[in-house]
């Protein structure tokens, strides 16, 4: 059966926020559940909102009256993250997944990273700067597979996105089994939403770790942008 109410976990941040919009366009029901929920005036109409905190609080009430999950959480990269990243992706989607289990629900997207396995498409510059600058986030996220592996009774899916880029969507994404397809190493954070909302609603790609992506312009695939975006990122400026 498709779902018809979908719960977001950090449908406030940059993918979550087309993760709802997708599925508001499919006629889909949303409940949004973020740390802080946005203000009255900001708010989507068809969209419950619900405030929890994943690290601490008991998830299971949040996700009352849903029929699937999202998980748009991440964390951020920031030179302290990428020392020592807080476990939201191993805890807390533990603590998702558990919750989802306790309210009946069976399917549930997360985001991982195409970068949790070698990746042939990547650029050698990428893999030497990139990649390894995100080495103990990305430990995080196989934590969060592994985890996730455990639990053949929950229909999950790890999707593992390319790099992201902050770009409209184009409804041209790629598909891999695991591994990005040829010439498609970064990712659309909308094109991201969208593939979210169609994994849980869909019924494919459960149990599986979808990589996705697409070919790009120059300018967004070359060192100096992806150099000027991760400095953007770790705020250096």
């Amino acid at each position: 059966m498709q779902p018809h109410t979908i719960a977001i976990f950090g449908a406030g941040g940059h993918t979550g926020r087309h993760a709802v919009s997708h599925a508001l366009t499919m006629g889909l029901d949303v409940v949004a559940i973020d740390l802080h929920p946005p203000k009255d005036d900001e708010r989507l109409d068809g969209v419950t909102y619900r405030a929890a905190n994943v690290m601490e609080d008991d998830l299971a009430p949040a996700l009352e009256g849903c029929d699937a999950v999202i998980s748009a959480l991440g964390v951020a990269f920031t030179p302290s993250n990428a020392l020592n990243p807080p476990p939201l992706y191993s805890k807390g989607t533990q603590r998702i997944a558990q919750a989802a289990r306790e309210a009946g629900i069976r399917r549930i997207a997360v985001i991982s990273a195409a970068f949790v396995e070698e990746q042939p498409e990547l650029p050698m510059w990428f893999r030497g700067s990139v990649v390894a600058a995100l080495h103990n986030i990305l430990a995080e996220m196989r934590k969060m597979e592994a985890m996730l592996e455990a639990q053949p009774d929950l229909d999950w899916i790890a999707v593992r996105p390319g790099w992201l880029l902050d770009k409209p969507a184009t409804g041209k994404l790629l598909v891999g089994d695991r591994i990005l397809p040829k010439g498609a190493f970064r990712c659309r954070e909308a094109d991201l939403g969208h593939f979210l909302v169609h994994a849980v609603t869909s019924g494919e790609h459960v149990h599986q770790k979808p990589a996705i992506g697409a070919p790009e312009a120059h300018e967004d695939e070359s060192l100096a942008a992806l150099g000027s975006e991760l400095a953007e990122m770790a705020g250096l400026h």
